[in-house]
């Protein structure tokens, strides 16, 4: 029976539970605050896993009464209501993401974000995403159905459990399926703990590794027939809620997840449900904004996430998070009302004449699948053809008018040229028609490099390695991160030239100077025990010189009473003078700026980009960290080079100079410039060892 838009609601069902939508807007709104990026509430990323148990709890309660009611299962009415309630939704949001990703992003993301969109419509998001190495918590170029994994674990986990209540229930008795339930928690916790030790960024992801979260929902759907009557309910809410706000304030992306940890929002959320709406967590949980949020927690999930992207590629880097952090939100409510009333409500409650009948709305998948997939394969191609005609009009434009000239052979002519080059970029040049993503990283530092002579992540040391005239007796050791080994190609073509050897000491994301570095998958114990072995090895070789090179600040915090200036400042002192007891010269390198407002990647991908959009200030962490650099170090006897000269005029930093790319991400330099760079670097660096 179809409910016309001006009858009276239907009463509420005698099982309705007014506190559980309270709860739904609670694990909605972590989630979001989180995204946003919150400060000290990271851990709100534990909302999907309040949803996990919330969701184990109801299906569980539903199926088990249709039993109780009926004698069966009818499998094909629990399916007709999960489209109903799931489908209408995501696709609409789906379409809306992939078609602001033609018209607005950059052609890799628009390809990364059509096939995502395709593996989010078959449900299987997750096992996309661990297959593909996926790190949740990265910030370089999530996609925008990152959080359709939870979404797909919910799906697949609904595969199964109504197939085996009605297996077991009829026929065994409710015991038996508490039993199973008990043993998919064991099992599946077991798993997740060792999992998520072993390989945790596939773990977060793995349907497996979750189950224990759905489970143990169910088993209270099991064991409780109803809220807790005593008042062992008041303490029950209490510590409920307690649990999950002490879970939101102490994790957050470095916490190991799933595994054990993932038990502290279950423990919490089940205490919730036990507690039911008749104590003060219920109570505040049933008022009606909580109940309303709760109601249009589904859209507010879907929406949230493609909404901070695009807040985040619309600003600054710089913008404070008091701006984008409301606008975020706001934007995400609106959405997720619209989206709730004229497309979940009409499908629900059989408004869509087509779907109004039960077995017409299990045609919703299949035509759901076909919509996403049209919509993304064509995306997909439009934008190759735009793409290609961009190319054409660009290759037009150079025989047209030809590129710069690039034969700066000293600093004075490199600012010449970065001069014209910002001068050509405002002036509404194209891409140079040679380069698109792909391109700008096929010259690259590690080109010239074995893998073996550098360490990566999790490393502690690496192979010594010669370069430039490497039977010279004067040497050089080059030692830092990849911002100091991104210029070994300039210092190779320099040592065959002046006559030394350069020795490469590198780590990934390990500076040479002594500060805590904990960036995401690089330990500060292994950049310790790398800085250890290069200085052992430094004191050993006894260069004639060492030049010192750092990313600035980067994966950095106040600790210990000390700014991140002021450990910046005591590290490079230590540095050049442990340093300086091996080496009668040390010299240090300013940092390039990074380039977050106008990424290379994007620039030269975009929509209708030209050479202007890629044009940046210069100001960044990096740009701020170089005056610090130079007063320490010279404080401490060390000479310093600054770099930002090599990449920037005074009106600006462009990404090309004639048909040369300045870098090939959004910090690291283009190999083919640092080549460029050689004799006016050289002259630099030369001219400090004669000193």
């Amino acid at each position: 029976m179809t409910a016309s838009p001006g009858a009276p609601a239907p009463a509420k069902p005698s099982t309705w539970r007014p506190d559980i939508q309270g709860l739904r807007a609670l694990a909605v709104m972590l989630v979001v605050i989180a995204h946003v990026g919150t400060p000290n509430l990271e851990g709100g990323f534990i909302g999907v896993d309040v949803f996990f148990v919330i969701s184990g709890f109801l299906i569980t309660q539903l199926l088990l009464r249709e039993v109780d009611r009926s004698g069966t299962v009818s499998i094909a009415q629990f399916y007709v209501r999960r489209a109903r309630r799931i489908l209408p939704a995501a696709t609409v949001v789906t379409v809306i993401v992939v078609l602001y990703a033609l018209v607005a992003l950059p052609l890799g993301r628009l390809h990364q974000t059509t096939v995502d969109a395709a593996w989010t419509s078959v449900f299987a998001a997750n096992w996309h995403f661990a297959l593909t190495g996926t790190d949740y918590f990265s910030t370089a170029s999530p996609s925008l159905f990152q959080h359709y994994w939870s979404l797909a674990v919910e799906e697949q986990f609904y595969l199964i459990w109504p197939l085996l209540v009605l297996l077991l229930v009829p026929r065994l008795g409710r015991r038996s399926f508490v039993i199973l339930a008990g043993v998919v928690f064991v099992g599946s916790l077991a798993y997740s703990v060792w999992a998520t030790g072993a390989d945790p960024e596939p773990t977060y992801f793995n349907t497996a590794a979750r189950a224990f979260e759905l489970a143990g929902g169910a088993l209270l759907g099991c064991l409780m027939s109803g809220p807790l009557t005593s008042r062992w309910r008041h303490l029950a809410g209490t510590a409920g809620l307690a649990i999950i706000v002490v879970a939101t304030i102490g994790f957050d992306e470095t916490t190991p997840f799933p595994g054990w940890q993932a038990l502290v929002p279950v423990v919490g959320t089940a205490l919730l449900l036990a507690a039911g709406p008749r104590t003060w967590t219920g109570r505040i949980a049933s008022c009606a904004p909580a109940r309303y949020i709760g109601d249009i927690s589904f859209s507010l999930y879907l929406w949230h996430w493609p909404v901070a992207m695009v807040v985040d590629y619309l600003f600054p880097e710089t913008t404070h998070l008091l701006v984008t952090a409301p606008i975020t939100i706001l934007v995400s409510l609106a959405l997720a009302s619209l989206t709730y009333h004229f497309v979940e409500q009409p499908f629900q409650h059989k408004r869509v004449p087509v779907f109004s009948r039960d077995k017409r709305t299990l045609w919703l998948w299949p035509i759901s699948v076909v919509v996403v997939l049209a919509v993304a394969f064509g995306s997909s191609a439009l934008a190759d053809a735009r793409y290609t005609a961009d190319q054409r009009a660009a290759q037009d434009y150079f025989d047209e008018h030809g590129y710069q000239k690039v034969e700066g052979e000293d600093l004075d002519g490199v600012q010449e040229e970065l001069g014209e080059a910002v001068e050509v970029a405002e002036s509404g040049a194209p891409i140079p028609p040679e380069y698109d993503a792909e391109a700008l990283q096929d010259a690259m530092w590690t080109d010239i490099v074995d893998g073996d002579c550098y360490a990566s992540e999790g490393q502690q040391d690496a192979d010594v390695c010669s370069y430039g005239d490497i039977d010279a007796d004067q040497t050089i050791a080059l030692v830092g991160d990849s911002h100091a080994a991104m210029w070994l190609p300039a210092l190779d073509i320099i040592g065959e030239d002046h006559g030394f050897r350069v020795v490469l000491f590198a780590k990934m994301s390990c500076g040479p100077y002594t500060v805590v570095q904990d960036g995401l998958g690089h330990s500060h114990e292994d950049c310790d025990a790398f800085r250890d072995f290069t200085r052992d090895e430094v004191a050993k070789l006894k260069p004639d010189a060492v030049v010192l090179g750092a990313r600035g600040e980067l994966n950095m915090a106040d600790r210990e009473g000390l700014t991140v200036d002021e450990q910046w400042s005591e590290g490079v002192t230590d540095a050049v003078e442990v340093f300086s007891e091996s080496s009668p010269r040390v010299i240090s390198l300013g940092d390039v700026p990074a380039r977050p407002d106008a990424e290379p990647q994007d620039c030269v991908d975009a929509p209708g980009s030209d050479q202007s959009d890629c044009v940046v200030t210069g100001e960044s962490v990096e740009l701020h960290s170089n005056d610090i650099t130079r007063t320490a170090a010279e404080e401490a006897g060390a000479a310093y080079i600054d770099t930002t000269e090599f990449v920037c005029a005074e009106d600006g930093c462009p990404l090309f100079a004639g048909d040369t790319p300045l870098y090939e991400d959004d910090s690291h330099l283009n190999r083919l410039w640092v080549e460029h760079l050689a004799p006016a670097f050289g002259r630099e660096l030369v001219a400090m060892l004669d000193d």
